[in-house]
């Protein structure tokens, strides 16, 4: 994993201003798009991803702790990590072959939901609920921008709000 959350924020920046437009015309090329072999193979990623999390969500609920929070860190939070690590790993490697800026923010995504989501794990077991939400709210936020940049590159299997999919799973 690569965590260059500053270098994805920059690359995020530079999205936003061009997704939003403006009045003057661009001034560099647009990145080359993938291709469809690539983009088959990050799809396969995030099928993989997405199954792999109804899982995790649908046997989280058996002998539930105590409290919500210890629920939502120790079963949800905690073994999202090494799911989120390992998407991350797979995606950033199809990277050169990609070669896409726009590929690169999407697979770069995944480092600051990486630390976002160590930290939520930190603050839930110090039992810090304001701050656990505060984490889970910036998490969400990386989770539109990705699934953003997902929804430009055609990767409909990525186009998924994952958080939602494992809350949905913990009822399944």
């Amino acid at each position: 994993m690569k965590r260059c959350p500053a270098g994805a924020a920059a690359l995020l920046a530079a999205l936003t201003l061009v997704a939003c437009g403006g009045d003057s015309e661009p001034t560099e090329t647009p990145a080359p798009q993938a291709s469809p072999a690539t983009l088959a193979k990050a799809n396969a990623i995030c099928e993989d991803f997405l199954r792999q999390t109804k899982k995790l969500g649908a046997g989280a609920l058996e002998n539930p702790p105590a409290s919500i929070l210890t629920l939502t860190t120790e079963r949800l939070i905690k073994p999202s990590i090494p799911l989120l690590e390992a998407a991350a790993r797979r995606m950033q490697a199809l990277e050169p072959a990609a070669n896409s800026s726009l590929f690169d923010l999407y697979a770069d995504l995944y480092d600051p939901a990486i630390v976002l989501a160590e930290k939520r794990l930190e603050a839930g077991r110090a039992g810090d609920q304001n701050e656990s939400k505060r984490l889970e709210n910036a998490l969400d936020s990386i989770g539109r921008e990705q699934r953003q940049a997902a929804r430009l590159l055609g990767l409909d299997n990525c186009d998924v709000d994952f958080q939602s999919v494992l809350l949905a799973s913990l009822t399944e």
